[in-house]
């Protein structure tokens, strides 16, 4: 009798194993002041430097330090209420690269992780960490100490930009490096 090779398709996955609390903790602190956040903070404050927004905090270095303070709080922000609620909710909301082979089907799995946590079990849901982490330090920050011409819909906007950039980040992540 001929043996047939395994398939693919039905080997087994590698067990989601749910992080512990250390890890948790420590990917938040990492993801709040570690290297990577802050160079995302300086970046995109250049970017807002060189866009003069808001023009209200003008250029030069004073600017400048009031754009990169504004995107450092604003991520400590986004970071702690994504931290808190898949504390509360227990989501793990950390990104993995993917097992998978093939560009589509790890393009696919980076993908879906900007908007999906998993359980302790490993089912992925729909990740309301993410979603309200996007929007709420992006509401707060226009409200707390963006000029007073911006209101709400400047921050659901703010939001959804800020949460549309987390598809391409985690597309990084996924194909170039893993921060």
């Amino acid at each position: 009798q001929q043996q047939s090779s395994p398939d693919p398709a039905k080997a087994p996955k590698d067990p989601y194993v749910f992080p512990s609390s250390k890890h948790r903790l420590n990917r938040y602190v990492k993801s709040t002041v570690g290297p990577f956040s802050l160079l995302r903070s300086a970046a995109s404050a250049g970017i807002d430097q060189w866009n003069d927004s808001p023009e209200e905090w003008e250029q030069g270095a004073s600017g400048y330090g009031k754009r990169f303070a504004s995107n450092f709080g604003r991520n400590a922000i986004r970071q702690t209420v994504t931290y808190g609620m898949s504390e509360a909710l227990r989501q793990d909301t950390g990104f993995e690269r993917s097992k998978r082979k093939g560009f589509w089907p790890r393009l696919s799995d980076a993908l879906v992780q900007n908007v999906t946590s998993r359980t302790r079990s490993g089912k992925r849901v729909i990740s309301a960490p993410l979603i309200a982490g996007a929007y709420t330090s992006s509401l707060i920050a226009i409200e707390a100490w963006y000029p007073e011409r911006y209101s709400y819909k400047d921050g659901l906007r703010s939001g959804t930009y800020s949460f549309a950039t987390g598809f391409a980040i985690n597309v990084i992540r996924e194909f170039v490096y893993n921060w």
